[in-house]
């Protein structure tokens, strides 16, 4: 007889399978919803709107309000923030998966290889997915005057100031962290990780490029398109049996 593992061995780079399959579960999503999935994606909508018609005003305008007592903390906790905006959501990705390659290389560890795909692969995905997004909704940036109501849905012109929703930067931002976080599976990354996420979601909104939805919509597309592209594919505990059938020999393989 014959053993093996249940699975291949992880490589230095996620195999294109793997990645394709990726692809096509990001885009599924939508379309393989059960019942009590879509009446939660319903509640979810209405939550958004409420959100929308209570939040976004009053958060925005406190957040831009520099004379307000909150002002101080609120500017500490997005300086990270700025420095990822100043950098470049796509610069920060390429930045983060290089020092994990190279780390990956010179330590021998091909964990850390792995996880320098995953973060360009979910980056690539929600720049995708938010663009997609931003042409559906067409909702028109803080900076306009106009509410957060305004806008021209499924215009899909491109217009910077009816780019609004969601926040494509919080959005990868928070698909770097979501892949950091379910690869490395220890707190001491996740905490830094998410903290940073949500400085720049924060960021987004003091510079007047964003309302809170945004921000929210963003996050949560980040995050679970990061945590799809984090996701082993499943071993398979098949076991199979071949038979071994020859002119000197007469047995039974078998390959678990």
């Amino acid at each position: 007889s014959e053993g093996g593992s249940a699975s291949r061995p992880d490589g230095w780079v996620p195999s294109l399978r793997s990645m394709g399959q990726d692809a096509l579960t990001i885009a599924e999503a939508p379309f393989t919803l059960s019942r009590s999935q879509q009446l939660l994606t319903l509640g979810a909508s209405g939550v958004l709107l409420s959100a929308m018609s209570a939040l976004d005003r009053p958060v925005y305008r406190g957040l831009q309000d520099r004379s307000a007592p909150t002002t101080a903390p609120t500017a500490l906790a997005a300086t990270p923030g700025q420095w990822y905006d100043r950098l470049g959501p796509d610069r920060a990705a390429l930045g983060t998966a290089g020092l994990l390659a190279a780390g990956g290389l010179l330590l021998q560890r091909r964990s850390f290889t792995r996880t320098s795909v995953r973060v360009l692969e979910a980056v690539a995905y929600t720049k995708v997915v938010t663009g997609v997004a931003k042409g559906l909704f067409s909702r028109s940036r803080p900076f306009v005057g106009a509410g957060p109501f305004a806008g021209e849905p499924g215009s899909f012109d491109g217009v910077h100031s009816r780019t609004s929703m969601p926040s494509g930067h919080t959005a990868r931002a928070f698909a770097i962290a979501s892949v950091l976080a379910h690869q490395a599976d220890r707190w001491y990354v996740s905490a830094p990780a998410y903290g940073l996420a949500a400085s720049v979601g924060m960021e987004r909104i003091r510079s007047g490029d964003h309302w809170l939805t945004d921000v929210a919509v963003g996050g949560a597309l980040g995050y679970f398109i990061g945590r799809v592209v984090s996701s082993a594919p499943p071993a398979s505990n098949e076991v199979q049996y071949t038979p071994i059938l020859s002119t000197d020999r007469v047995g039974l393989s078998i390959q678990f």
